[in-house]
Formats: C-alpha cells, structure tokens, sequence
C-alpha cells in the first residue's frame, strides 16, 4: 500500500481486483491518484492457496506482486471499503475462471457480496463487466456504460446501455474504456467525498499487509486536487447559489451530487418545489426543463442550484436549477450563432431606449443616463465617451449582423460626435474630445474637461481615448476618410502632450491651461501613469485601427506599450499586477480609492490583449506573462462555489489570511465577467489549454445565467455574489458614464470570432459598408482581429450580393473597384486546414 496523504479521502479505502493481462498505466494511474487523495489501497486476487502472487500487464509486461486474498475478505472487511474496482484488461476474464462450473468464481461472489453493500461503490471499467455476466441480476435495470465490444453482452445482462464516457447509477459506477480511467477516477473521488459524511469511516480488518512493492510500474503523472473544505453549519437558514458538475444522482433520496470549479464535493436535495429550466439567451422564450428533470441529471452537466441551507440536516435544498446546456458536455454560449443574437439584441434594446422608433435617430434625444427599463433621466449630460461607446456597440452589430438600421446609428453617432465633441487645435495640429455637453433644450454648453470626481478640471487620456473606440470600428467598416483624419490628429494629441519621453510610456492626466502632466493643479494625478494610460489604447482602439489600415506605426506603438507593460507591471512578490505608477515608474499604492488594491479585471484584461499582441508580433515575454495571469487568477479573483467574478480585492494578505479581502462588497460586475470571458477564450484558442478554455465555459455561463435582464432588455451592471441583480442607486442603471453597450458588444464580437474561428473551426460571415471615398488605398482588410499567423483565411467575397474574386486570401484583404455609389461587401472567414 502507498501512504496516503491528508486530503479529501483520508481515511477512506478502496479495493482494486488484480489478475494478469491489467494495464500499466490505469493501474499506476489508480495506485497514485487515490493515494494522493488520502485514500489507502489495497489490492486483491485470487492467490490460490499462496502467500502472494505476481501478475504482468498487458502492454509491457511490467510485474505486480498482490498478497490481498479475495477469499479471506469477510463481510466486515468487505463493508469497510468504500469502492470495489474492476479495472480494465483481461483481468475480469481471468477473475471468473472457476474450475467447477456450477460454482461462482471466489472474485464474482465477492463482488456479488458488495453489490448487496450499498454503502459500498461498485466502480467497473471498460471489460471489468466480463466479471459480472455470471450474476447479471446485480446489473439488470440499471444504466451502465462499457467497452464497445461488450455492448451486447451488457445488454443480455439485462443492463441499459448509456452511450457516455462515464455512468453513475447511485452505488455503481462504470466507465467506457482505459481512456477514461482519470474521468473514472475523478468521479469516484468526487462520490466517495461526497458520501463521506452520511457513510462513518470503517476500518476494514486485516490480518496482514495487502500488497508488496510493484516491480516496474510505470509512473503516469497525475494532479492532486485540493482538499474539500470542512462543512460550515449556521444557526440560521440562508439563501445560496451553487454551482457545479453532475457526478451522481440518486433518484430514490433526491439527492444529487456536484463537484464544485475547485474540486470540491457537494450535494443538494431536491424537493417537490424544485424548478429547471434551461440557459436562454436574449430575446429567447423560458424554456421549463422541469418536466425532465430526473433525466437530465447526467455525470458531467454544469448546472447551477440555487436554494435554501439550513441549520438542521436538511442541508441545502435546490428550489431553482439552471442547466446550461441540453447534453452533457453541451454549453449553450457555444452555439454557433448565440452572441450574434445576443449583440443583435443589445443594439435593438439600446436603439429603442435612446431614440425610440424614430427614423433617421436624432442624437440630441441621446442621454447618459438610462434606468431599468431603458427610460431616461433627467441628467442632461451627453457624455462623449459613452455615445462613443454606443456607436462601437453598433458598427460591432453591422459587422456580426449585417443590420443597416444600426451601421446607420453608427454612423449618426460619429457625425454627432465630430460635430458637437471635437474640437480641433489647429496650432497644435491635434484633436480633442470634449467630456461632454449639457443639453437642455436648444442650448448646448460644451464641457471641455472632465466632470468626474477622480478627474475633476483635468484632461485624462482615457476620455480621449474612448473618444475613438466607437469612430474607429465605424471607419474600419466604412473606411470614412474624415474619420481617418480625426483618428491620426487624436494620436498625435497623445504623443505632443500626454507621452513621456524620458521614461516611456503615456501619462494619465494632463491640465488643460499649459496641457502639461506634471502641473500642480493635477493633484494625486500629477505625473501620474496607470494601465488606462497606457494598454488600454489597445483595446480600446488602436488594435482595430491596425486592423483597419495595416498601418505598420500602430503596431510600434502597441509593441511599446506592451513591453513596458511587461517590464513595470509584473510584480515578483504578488500575483497581481501593478496598476498604478509615478512618472519614473515606480509603483504608486496610495492613489485614491485604488491604494495597494487590484481589479480583478484589469488583471484579466492585460493577459487577453496581451495574447492579442502576441499575435501581432510574437514575444515569448508577452504570452509568458498572461498564461501567469491566466494560470493565477482563478484562485484569486473567481468565485469557485457559484462561478463568476468578484471586482476589487486587497493585494496583500493580512497575518493570518489565506483569502484576498474584498474592499466594498463581493457583488459582481459585469464588465468583470467579460474580460474573464475573453481572458480564457483568446487563451484557450492560441493555447490548446483545456484547463484555459473550463474557465472560459464556466465564466461564459455565469454571464448568461445572471446578468441578461429577459423582461427590460440589456445586460444588468451587477449581480450579488449569487447571481441576484443588484438594483440600487446608479447600479440599477442600464446606462451610465461606463455602460453604454462597449463591453456587452466587444464580449458578443471578440467571442463569436475567437469561438467559432479558432477554437470550434467554424466559419464566420462578417459585413462591410465602404464608402465611395472610403478606405484612401482602395483596400478592405477584412482580418476579425488580431488572430496567430496562419489560423484563419478569407474564403469568399461578395460584392453587392455577386461573387467577387479580387480578394488575398492569405492576407484577408479585398482590392475595392472605383465606385459612384457606397459598395455592400460580404465576407465568409474560415480556418486554415490544420489552423
């Protein structure tokens, strides 16, 4: 026996059968996996009469020595063990060998022993089944899964075949072959855990050592899980959410069994209340899955439970079930069209709160300010920022939809913006955006600095900044040349006047007498530099804008921006970035509410853009860095019980904390749950990690379970730590100086194009509308973003409904004929063979 470890199954033992023709690695696989656990495991044969026996696998040959005799396990012993295993191979062909054939073989009547144990698992593997065709009545009924070959043989035992990797039928448990020892396994460690508190620990009896030392095993590297944490009981009922794995269901107790993100062991208790239903999108009907319940409640489907705990040992009772897909294994954010549906729905919400049903839209009819249900409020301030984030959500619709009512509010949007935010310096050659103008009535009172609290009468970069997300994803579909022209004067304003150019990189704030970032009237924000200073242009804009114009200068600025990025923001004694600087780049920990403070957030979002760089020009300190945010962040910043993402949380531990403290609340916002969304898709894709693309699933479900509002429309700004909406004060706002559709929109965009290109090799339509004088050099670049070399090809074109052929496919570039009147182009992308 190897020494267990402390961990979830410490004290616990099982029992693997053993006979010759076992496989080496599922065996070695088992030895290891439940040791690390805490289990303690024995090994046991038929030993015909002798002190040990040695058996010999079936690949290599490699030599197992077992002292364990089936026929010296009494029922004592026997009832002590928490789970029987018959492994794979041909050791349950030889195990049923008896010489007298009116008589059980000493391994079956074991076996048939424990099937009359219910506190006893039956774990069977691939042809461990072989061992049960002399007694099929311990079988008949119940739903199992074998090895193909043995099908038919299951179904004259009278067992119902289920066509899965892994079946759970209460105390049995069968896998379809080796292959799936590890899901095999895992689900055995679950149950065990699981059972651990309704079944006491047994001490089976033993009179000697079970097993010797193997000889020649081979080593199969395995992961030790965490151990389960101990259970909590309150004096009180509350209400929680739980989310989490199917690994059993027990239909005669209505007991169901997860297994949490992390590892952990949970069961729920259904009741007579208890409600399902299905994951649906925006503008999807309810869809009641209560009905089928009990058949949807198959190993391997994520649901979430929301119910009740209570104090006695009811224990937590599900009233409400989410599941997010029909199968096991189904997660349906990965439906092929679900976020183009889902951005054509958010445009539609916010097209009808904003402007109604009028036609042409009338953007002095726009506000800041949208409440619930998508009414307005009095706030009288058009802010620019958040009518440019209005228009990015829009030209992202037309791109992904193709819908000309919202590339036309799109392009509404920018003229507003370029008639009543801009203002040009023609001595300085540059442009900027106003904060915003007060409307009331006729008059129109231009705010040139900003109105906000942090940045009260200065100029930060990051109004400038998303100034431009929206006039940019418009011009990268129209290709308008005045646009172009207010893009670069914008640039050049972050270069004159916000860029250091002794120690690199780009302030946050300038004042806007003198336009200087070190003038004294900036306060704490005086020569001051943060992640919106600078990585945020890439997001924001300046990716899209390489995209749009193959401009090689945009890619010099990005590789600037990132390798300061991994040069100042790593910091070797704290798994979160640093977020905020002084000029010489020293970190800044006492700025304002930020302090020693991490945004979960933004940690998530420097490791998607950083992936997006990669791509544009790879560098191994690019991807090392946010694969360690990837790999970080879960333990850190996710909520691994109910799933979703917290928002501010202390950097440093406290004596005596293993758990970074939440600074205001635990509610969860939604623009968190984007950038975790598109953190581990755009990591899974370039990747390959599984691991990447289960957080990447589980943070897409959460999303779509809580935060789409069915009955307003839009996206709720944030939920509790269970999944309520929160709807007090400015967060029951559908529009606000931060949501206006951006987030919502680049999560649908950026989503559709890394799921369906990369990660499911699935084609992608987008639409263009270029302009007569659109797009100077005549070209369409028609790249969804900034995707790894070689993944991705333009595959046809259509040019005003008609076949086109003057495309690159390789480049993903159209060459646009001269014309009178605006062109209407279509393209469909598609995966390189073997992208």
């Amino acid at each position: 026996m190897i020494d267990p470890v402390q961990g979830r199954l410490s004290g616990r033992r099982i029992a693997i059968l053993l006979e010759s023709g076992y496989v080496e690695a599922e065996l070695a696989y088992f030895e290891r996996r439940f040791a690390e656990e805490g289990a303690r495991v024995d090994f046991l044969s038929r030993l015909w009469g002798q002190r040990s026996l040695t058996f010999t696998g079936q690949d290599s040959h490699s030599l197992f020595t077992v002292d364990g005799d089936v026929e010296a396990v009494g029922d004592e012993q026997l009832a002590g063990y928490d789970a029987v295993i018959v492994p794979s191979g041909t050791v349950a062909d030889r195990l049923r060998y008896t010489e007298d054939v009116d008589e059980l073989a000493p391994a079956v009547q074991l076996l048939r022993r424990a099937f009359g144990m219910r506190s006893v698992l039956k774990a069977i593997i691939c042809h461990g089944m072989w061992l049960v065709s002399p007694i099929p009545e311990a079988v008949r009924g119940r739903r199992v899964t074998c090895h193909n070959n043995m099908v038919s043989d299951i179904r004259n035992m009278g067992a119902h075949y289920a066509d899965q990797d892994v079946v759970v039928d209460d105390d049995l448990v069968t896998a379809r072959s080796t292959d799936h020892c590890h899901l095999f396994a895992r689900t055995l460690i679950d149950l065990i855990a699981a059972r651990g508190e309704e079944r006491p620990y047994r001490a089976a009896v033993r009179t000697a050592p079970v097993r010797t030392a193997p000889v020649e095993t081979p080593v199969v590297e395995t992961v030790a899980a965490e151990p389960v944490a101990p259970a909590v009981r309150h004096g009180f009922t509350f209400s929680d959410l739980v989310a989490g794995y199917v690994t059993a269901y027990h239909p005669d107790r209505k007991l169901v069994d997860l297994r949490t993100s992390d590892g952990r062991a949970v069961r729920i208790t259904l009741t007579s209340t208890t409600s399902a239903e299905f994951l649906r999108n925006l503008g999807d009907p309810y869809l009641d899955a209560t009905a089928h319940l009990t058949g949807l409640l198959t190993s391997g489907r994520l649901l979430f439970a929301y119910g009740i705990h209570y104090p006695d040992q009811g224990g937590f009772e599900a009233k409400r079930i989410v599941f997010v897909g029909r199968t096991a294994g189904e997660y349906a954010a990965e439906e092929p069209d679900w976020w183009v549906r889902q951005i054509g729905e958010l445009a539609r919400f916010y097209r009808r709160a904003q402007f109604g049903d009028s036609t042409p839209v009338d953007y002095t009819d726009y506000r800041t300010m949208l409440r619930l249900g998508g009414d307005k409020s009095d706030h009288h301030v058009q802010e620019t920022d958040t009518i440019s984030r209005l228009v990015y959500g829009m030209a992202s619709s037309y791109l992904l939809t193709g819908n000309e009512d919202h590339l036309d509010v799109a392009e509404r949007g920018t003229e507003y913006l370029r008639a009543h935010m801009r203002f040009v310096d023609r001595d300085n050659d540059v442009v900027y955006w106003y904060h915003g103008i007060d409307v009331r009535g006729c008059q129109e009172k231009k705010l040139f600095t900003s109105e906000f609290g942090d940045d009260y009468d200065a100029i930060p970069i990051y109004e400038q900044i998303f100034g431009l997300v929206g006039p940019v994803q418009t011009f990268r579909v129209t290709g308008d040349p005045r646009i172009a022209d207010d893009i670069d004067a914008t640039v050049r304003l972050f270069h004159r006047f916000f860029r250091d150019r002794e120690n690199g990189g780009f302030f946050s704030h300038i004042d806007p007498i003198l336009l200087s970032p070190d003038h004294e009237s900036l306060g704490p924000n005086r020569a001051r530099k943060n992640w919106h200073s600078l990585g945020e242009h890439a997001p924001a804009y300046l990716i899209n804008l390489l995209l749009a114009t193959g401009d090689q200068r945009h890619a010099d600025m990005l590789e600037e921006c990132f390798d300061l990025v991994t040069k100042h923001f790593p910091d070797e004694t704290n798994p979160f970035v640093r977020e905020r600087f002084h000029g010489d780049w020293t970190p800044d920990t006492t700025w304002g509410w930020q302090q020693d403070r991490a945004v979960v957030g933004h940690n998530l979002k420097i490791a998607w853009n950083l992936m997006r760089m990669n791509a544009i020009r790879p560098k191994q300190s690019y991807r090392e860095f946010a694969e360690r945010l990837g790999r970080a962040m879960p333990a850190l910043g996710a909520d691994r019980q109910r799933l979703g993402w917290y928002d501010v949380v202390e950097r440093a531990l406290a004596e005596g904390q293993d758990t970074h403290r939440f600074v205001w609340h635990d509610r969860k916002a939604w623009w968190q749950q984007e950038q975790a969304i598109l953190a581990y898709l755009i990591l899974a894709a370039n990747t390959g990690d599984e691991e990447f693309l289960r957080q990447a699933r589980e943070s897409a479900a959460f999303y779509n379970a809580f935060f789409l509002d069915h009955d307003e429309g839009g996206v709720y700004f944030n939920v509790l730590a269970a999944g309520t909406p929160y709807l007090l004060g400015n967060e029951r706002l559908k529009g606000s100086h931060s949501m206006s559709m951006y987030h919502s929109a680049e999560l649908c965009y950026l989503a559709t194009v890394y799921g369906r290109l990369l990660l499911r090799g699935e084609p992608l339509t987008l639409h263009f509308r270029p302009r007569t004088d659109g797009f100077r050099d005549r070209v369409l670049r028609v790249a969804p973003d900034a995707l790894p070399a070689g993944r991705v090809r333009l595959d046809t074109v259509e040019l005003d409904g008609r076949p086109y052929a003057a495309f690159d496919p390789g480049e993903m570039t159209v060459k646009l004929p001269d014309s009178t009147e605006d062109l209407y182009v279509r393209v469909r992308l598609a995966p390189t063979d073997g992208g």
